[in-house]
Formats: C-alpha cells, sequence, structure tokens
C-alpha cells in the first residue's frame, strides 16, 4: 500500500446464520475437528488518501451498520478451559469484489472521500484442545472459497487487498502490415 494511504478495519454484523453454524461444525467432525463453537462477522477494509474525519467516520460506521447485531461471548473459567481462534477471509489479492464496487460507489455518493472498501469476514471458534497446523488448514479451507478469497489471521493483515500499479506504455501492433508474423513477434516480446 502506498505510504500515503490510510487503513482503517471497521467491525460489523453477524455473518453465520446459526444452519450455517452448525453445518461448518458438522463437517468439521466427519474430519475429526471437534469445535465448540464457531461464529463469525462481517470486518469491512476502508482505504483513504488521508484520515478520515470524524463526522465522516460517523457516516461510514452508519452506511456500514446493517444486519443482525454481533456479539461474541468468550466463556471463562478454571473447569472450562478453551481454546480460541480466529481467522478473516476477504476477496483475494489483486482483486475487487462486486460488494466492494458497489459500497464504494456508495460511499462516494454520500460524499466520503475514500479510494475503496472492501468486506471480509472474521470467523471465531472455540476448542478444547488447540488445534494443529494441519487441522487450522482444514478450518481455513472450510471457511473460504480458495478460487475467490484468502485467509489471514488478522483484520490488519487485510491492508495489502488495496494495490495500485503502474500504468504500462501503451503499444501497437501493426497486424495490417506484419500479418501473423507480428503477432507472434508481440506474443514473443510481450510474454502474450
Amino acid at each position: 500500500m502506498p505510504a500515503n494511504h490510510c487503513f482503517l478495519s471497521l467491525f460489523g454484523s453477524s455473518a453465520l446464520s446459526n444452519f450455517r453454524q452448525q453445518r461448518l461444525l458438522e463437517s468439521f467432525a466427519t474430519r475429526g475437528i471437534h469445535l465448540e463453537k464457531i461464529e463469525a462477522q462481517f470486518v469491512h477494509f476502508v482505504w483513504s488518501d488521508q484520515t478520515l474525519s470524524d463526522a465522516e467516520l460517523v457516516s461510514l460506521r452508519a452506511l456500514l451498520n446493517y444486519g443482525e447485531s454481533f456479539t461474541f461471548v468468550e466463556e471463562k473459567g478454571f473447569l472450562n478451559k478453551k481454546y480460541l481462534g480466529k481467522a478473516v477471509t476477504a476477496p483475494r489479492v489483486g482483486t475487487i469484489s462486486p460488494w466492494s464496487s458497489k459500497a464504494t460507489d456508495i460511499a462516494h455518493h454520500c460524499g466520503l472521500n475514500v479510494l475503496r472498501i472492501e468486506r471480509g469476514i472474521q470467523f471465531y471458534w472455540t476448542s478444547h484442545q488447540p488445534l494443529s497446523n494441519d487441522q487450522l488448514r482444514v478450518v481455513h479451507a472450510g471457511i473460504h472459497d480458495r478460487m475467490t478469497e484468502i485467509v489471514f489471521n488478522t483484520a490488519d493483515d487485510a491492508v495489502d487487498l488495496y494495490q495500485t500499479l503502474s500504468n504500462k506504455e501503451f503499444k501497437r501492433i501493426d497486424v495490417l502490415t506484419g500479418g501473423k508474423e507480428a503477432l507472434m513477434q508481440a506474443n514473443t516480446l510481450m510474454g502474450l
């Protein structure tokens, strides 16, 4: 991310229905991973040219306040020893989700000076024993789509989702004069 850009992550509403929670727990149990519970909430990633003002943050939070509120209650106690795990899923680096395109457009219409808003999901789970690396890979595979999403350890790791690319020089290929030979040469030189 360019040094002059600001990054902010805002946590939002619940992202898993009770039905989907049960499906995930059952799916993991069939693979020998016994989680006590799994919950999730939306997390919104916001990039801007400058730090947002208090008024802009109020407007942004109002825009991103939708759905059922989320509260994760971690059970504690000497006899109730549990291990907490978490991970964040987000669109793959180098992609812009349809949700992001619309949300950014809406933010611009509301007068917010943001470069991009993206949405991910923060998952929380508890287990009676810590998960091995192999078990953790199975959980990560179960909570995201490898084709369109990536898994981060924390919401702050999503800072790299926003990328700007330098412009490349425009090149013309004269196929009318050079024909197939011009295309073959362009293919070799440009790595097409």
